[in-house]
């Protein structure tokens, strides 16, 4: 770095960053916006640092959490983090609400709700259901066939590879492990067969 003047800058931004001491899942819009300006910045740089190191060392998480925080910025601006400090939600799950949603505003059964604690349980009530609805959708939506060819190709790949070692007279002890192995699958493809039968009463 070559002036005082950007070392002091450098500080500045990593003390407000970590300021905002960004824990876990949650990140504020004031967050991922002050994640996104140093990285556009390139501060890493001015203190020496990949990005990565940065990340871990001034911010505290990894480089893919920071710069999913930040995609996640691009793509849906300061609403999707206010949001989510009031219900908790994917990605998937704004993207469907999305249409509902104008500034700091949110529209629930024809009345227009703000981000605000007052209106934190009406808010969280109408997302929870929105995801109960999505992920019955997704279980209850049919399987791709391409889904199901690649699990088969998958299963057979694994089954190949347990196989060669199995028909080379491994000792005794990968024998034994190879024997549980195949109790533990046949068990568990079994039990999947008992729900699939289930699930046809």
């Amino acid at each position: 770095m070559d002036t005082q003047k950007e070392w002091m800058d450098a500080g500045a931004w990593i003390g407000r960053q970590q300021a905002f001491a960004v824990i876990g899942s949650k990140c504020s819009a004031a967050q991922a916006l002050a994640l996104k300006q140093m990285k556009e910045a390139r501060m890493h740089e001015q203190v020496g640092l990949t990005w990565d190191d940065f990340c871990q060392q001034h911010v505290g998480v990894s480089r893919a959490h920071v710069d999913n925080i930040i995609r996640q910025h691009n793509e849906f601006g300061d609403a999707y983090f206010r949001l989510s400090e009031i219900a908790r939600m994917s990605p998937e799950t704004y993207r469907q609400i999305a249409p509902q949603i104008d500034g700091d505003t949110i529209e629930i059964e024809g009345e227009k709700l703000a981000f605000t604690p007052a209106n934190a349980a009406k808010i969280r009530g109408a997302v929870l259901g929105l995801r109960a609805q999505l992920r019955q959708a997704r279980e209850s939506a049919p399987l791709p066939t391409g889904e199901i060819a690649e699990w088969r190709s998958r299963q057979d790949a694994l089954l190949r590879d347990i196989g060669r070692k199995a028909y080379r007279r491994p000792p005794e002890a990968e024998k034994q492990a190879i024997r549980e192995l195949a109790q533990h699958a046949i068990a568990r493809w079994q039990e999947i067969l008992r729900e699939t039968e289930r699930n046809r009463e």
